[in-house]
């Protein structure tokens, strides 16, 4: 038989699909309260304010009472009774799929709101009379239900609009002051050809909000606004769903949650909750069956990241570049993140400011680490777990203790089945108190005895083992005689793939990864990690790659450090090998027109990962990134010099379009010095000038010039025209910045005797900066020959545009402009647009609408200029562009012309 339970209208109970009664009055009081928490445990006091509204019997006959109504609606509710009693209180049982509330948020958290939506019948409870229900637990879920309409409607905007616009003029009738109807009615008017309807739209909720809230409109209100105003179809909203799932086995620790849900109520301002316990004592995994549970009250979306604060063979996550990853989550792309450390933070907080989401930051090192990653808005809330008590954040903590008797032994019940449990009982109790009540342990051990042996028989082993203890009194030192037992169980060579990871960097690694470094197939990596997934000694990503719990990592390097001097040097050997020869031939399909001198081939036993195409490449390179780094000074402290240079170079473009340059100056620096070392003048040419691109990023003009100035010394080292002519252009470009136009057309003439050597593709593009040279000296009359020229050069190859292309476009608008040629400087500042719009280079491309609108400005076309400014505008507030007042300003000057 199958019960159903529904809330979201009138209360029905029904059975096998048949209407159960429900007694009236205070039972259905009773079980829409139970409902509305389920699977919860509803403590006796709050029933009884609720079941009497807040005027109950006598404390004496209260609770007596209320097992009065129980018992009715039990036998009302026959076989489809789910009310349950525990010490603490009741609970309405509900499995997957029988209750209504349960399902609507399942579909919601999945993205399937029209389906969701279809679950509502009614006002939620409206046959239930209870004042106190009706005002506290009812308003929250039609919150819900108004969230789940507008993603709804979030999506319907982006097919026929017509449709829409009478149900969004009864939902702001309906919700006069809820902005997101009136954004999305905006818009809906506005795709379907009624602007004028549209702004009527916007003065009357503007009005709305200054009368009655004394407000301005918000974030999205204004948005739609402008989208009106410039005609741009605004990009869907992008919602991440981060979390990993929640532990299979999870059990116990119901206080903890209690307390999570207490201090994270809905519609509470931003909360900061803390989990905080020693190593291996279950934080994450409490964490993450919290946030699993709740994931439906947060919309907008969930963040999770591992900040890896107590890692001790790589260093803590560096919180701006968590910033940046998260940006990109919220759908920012790469290329467009903010140049700075501030501007990163600013728009992190400001995309979340105007959302509703979870945000966990799970293994915290201190207050530093997470202060940068504090969403902006009241609506969000920070999970936080660390070692250590972060008492430097405004928010509520919950201590994570080992587990007590009872807890632990009903986390091997869970695992291995009550039935053996009680079998052996006195084997249980030796297993739990060797665990030192460590989940993590205990997980172990539950593994060991999921293979069928005796429990008397695991304890006995257990407690044959020996190991040094580091401290006595913290129990997760105690953990590691069940890790080294364990993995006695394991065949020899997943033991000895366990023991080779102990030297990989971390966080994650792959298949090929373990491969390299025990020196075994692929296939053979691949099943004794099972083996050790199997075993809870290695963990599995929602990715598919692999991780060992820190307190793991910590045993596996102490095993590795005991193998001999040699057998530790070719391990590291080939895991550098891997990563170096993986990442070239990354490199090679992401740069194709990159150069590089022959090396030596991998080691013997080292994997190269197959990467069958450019996005392959790209995803390789980003998701390695951690690792790749942290690679770096174990291969400076191993004196790999060429191994060295040649992965940080490998990275450069990655970084740099993610806009990390503090990282990766620093390996960098790292890389120039190893190269210098080997005295490879190829290898220094390369690491001259990635330096000199992330100085002259950085704006370090003087830095950028001693580099590039370097780097060119080692080209004509070289004898390379190619490369002459490249890091000529880039002093060029130092040169214009520093106002020294003369010296930028000096170094740019050098190498005009040598252009019959340049290939096709490096003519176009020195001819180009060549003519730009020209441009700022004033010789407008062979900068417009030059820039002729390049265009003939550009027009004979096909290959990708670059920004030499559209900077020649843009040097010839510059020059009509000068010379009063208005028109035609449209028509070329259009081009160089278009090729930055090809090419996806957003930050140059608001610098190149702002150009076009002037001239528009020029021309009288102000309909046009307002287009472009429009446009621009957006992007130089999303980079914090200096010049974003001064659009702003321009735009707003149009307004009336």
């Amino acid at each position: 038989m199958t019960a159903e339970y529904r809330v979201l209208g009138p209360l029905e109970v029904l059975l096998d699909g048949e209407p159960v009664a429900v007694p009236a009055g205070r039972g259905r009081v009773l079980l829409a309260t139970l409902l509305l928490r389920a699977n919860e445990i509803v403590p006796v006091n709050e029933l009884v304010e609720r079941v009497w509204d807040g005027r109950p019997p006598a404390p004496d006959r209260a609770h007596k009472t209320l097992q009065t109504v129980v018992l009715r609606l039990r036998q009302s509710l026959g076989a489809a009774n789910c009310v349950r009693t525990s010490s603490r209180g009741y609970t309405a049982e509900v499995g997957p799929g029988q209750l209504d509330l349960a399902e609507f948020r399942r579909l919601a958290a999945l993205g399937e709101h029209r389906t969701a939506l279809a679950l509502w019948r009614g006002p939620v409870l409206g046959d239930v009379a209870s004042e106190s229900l009706h005002s506290e637990d009812v308003p929250p879920l039609v919150e819900e239900h108004l969230i789940a309409l507008e993603r709804r409607i979030d999506e319907d905007l982006a097919g026929a609009t017509d449709v829409l616009v009478p149900e969004l003029r009864s939902l702001t009738e309906q919700h006069p002051l809820h902005e997101a109807f009136w954004a999305q009615l905006m818009l809906a008017l506005h795709r379907t050809g009624q602007q004028a309807e549209a702004l009527t739209a916007y003065q009357e909720v503007r009005r709305r909000l200054a009368d009655e809230l004394g407000t301005t409109p918000g974030e999205r209100l204004r948005a739609a606004h402008e989208q009106v105003l410039s005609g741009e179809t605004p990009a869907p909203r992008v919602v991440p769903r981060q979390l990993p799932p929640a532990h299979p086995h999870f059990v116990g620790r119901e206080a903890e949650l209690a307390r999570l849900t207490e201090v994270a109520r809905p519609g509470a301002p931003l909360v900061i909750s803390a989990i905080n316990g020693i190593g291996g004592v279950g934080k994450t995994a409490l964490a993450l069956q919290w946030a699993n549970q709740a994931a439906h009250r947060f919309p907008d979306g969930q963040l999770h990241v591992n900040l890896r604060g107590f890692d001790l063979r790589a260093e803590p996550l560096d919180p701006i570049a968590v910033a940046r990853d998260f940006l990109v989550a919220l759908g920012v792309p790469a290329q467009e993140l903010p140049p700075t450390d501030e501007a990163v933070i600013g728009q992190y907080r400001s995309l979340s400011a105007q959302r509703r989401m979870l945000v966990v930051l799970d293994n915290a090192r201190d207050v530093t680490q997470v202060r940068p990653l504090l969403p902006g808005g009241p609506a969000n809330l920070v999970l936080v777990t660390s070692r250590n008590r972060l008492d430097g954040l405004t928010g509520r903590p919950v201590a994570l203790d080992v587990m007590d008797e009872r807890a632990a032994v009903e986390v091997l019940t869970e695992r291995i089945g009550a039935a053996r449990v009680a079998a052996e009982p006195d084997a249980v109790a030796r297993l739990v108190e060797r665990c030192a009540g460590l989940p993590l342990a205990l997980g172990i051990v539950a593994a060991r005895a999921a293979y069928g042996d005796p429990l008397t028989s695991l304890a006995d082993e257990l407690e044959r083992e020996r190991l040094k203890a580091l401290d006595i009194d913290d129990p997760a030192t105690d953990v590691r005689t069940v890790f080294s037992w364990s993995l006695r169980s394991v065949s020899g060579v997943a033991a000895d793939v366990f023991v080779a990871l102990g030297r990989h960097p971390g966080p994650e690694f792959t298949v090929e990864a373990a491969a390299s470094l025990a020196a075994v197939s692929v296939e053979e990596a691949r099943r004794a990690l099972s083996e050790l997934v199997a075993g809870s000694l290695v963990s599995t990503t929602s990715t598919g790659r692999f991780l060992l719990h820190d307190l793991v990592r910590d045993y596996a390097a102490e095993r590795f450090g005991e193998l001999s001097q040699d057998q530790q040097v070719e391990a590291q050997q080939r895991m550098f090998d891997h990563y170096v020869h993986t990442a070239l031939k990354a490199n090679s399909l992401t740069e194709p027109r990159a150069r590089w001198t022959s090396m030596a081939p991998p080691s013997p036993g080292a994997v190269v990962t197959p990467i069958p195409d450019v996005q392959a490449s790209k995803l390789w390179i980003q998701v390695e990134q951690p690792v790749l780094l942290g690679l770096v000074r174990e291969m400076v402290a191993a004196g790999a010099d060429d191994l060295t240079w040649r992965l940080v170079y490998t990275l450069h473009l990655s970084m740099l379009r993610q806009g990390l340059l503090a990282e990766v100056e620093e390996v960098e620096l790292l890389a120039l010095a190893a190269a210098q070392r080997r005295d490879d003048v190829f290898g220094r040419q390369r690491l001259h000038r990635a330096l000199g691109g992330i100085y002259m990023a950085k704006r370090a003009f003087l830095e950028a010039e001693f580099h590039l100035r370097s780097a060119l010394r080692c080209e004509e080292e070289m004898d390379n025209v190619d490369g002459q002519a490249d890091v000529s252009r880039g002093l060029a470009l130092v040169y214009e910045e520093l106002g020294q136009h003369q010296r930028s057309l000096d170094i740019l003439a050098g190498l005009y005797p040598k252009l019959s050597d340049l290939g096709e593709y490096q003519r176009g593009c020195y001819l180009a900066a060549y003519a730009r040279a020209h441009q700022q000296v004033g010789d407008r009359e062979r900068a417009i020959e030059l820039c002729m020229e390049a265009e003939v050069s550009f027009a004979g190859y096909t290959g990708p545009l670059s920004m030499p292309h559209a900077n020649n476009a843009e040097t010839l608008g510059d020059i009509h402009v000068e010379l009063g040629s208005y028109a035609e400087a449209v028509h070329s500042y259009r081009l160089s647009v278009d090729r930055m719009r090809e090419m996806h280079h957003t930050y140059y491309l608001g610098e190149g609408l702002v150009r076009l609108a002037k001239v528009h400005i020029l021309l009288g076309e102000h309909d046009a200029a307002r287009e472009h400014l429009a446009e621009a505008l957006p992007i130089y507030e999303m980079l914090r562009h200096r010049g974003t007042e001064e659009a702003r300003k321009l735009l707003i000057s149009l307004t009336n012309v």
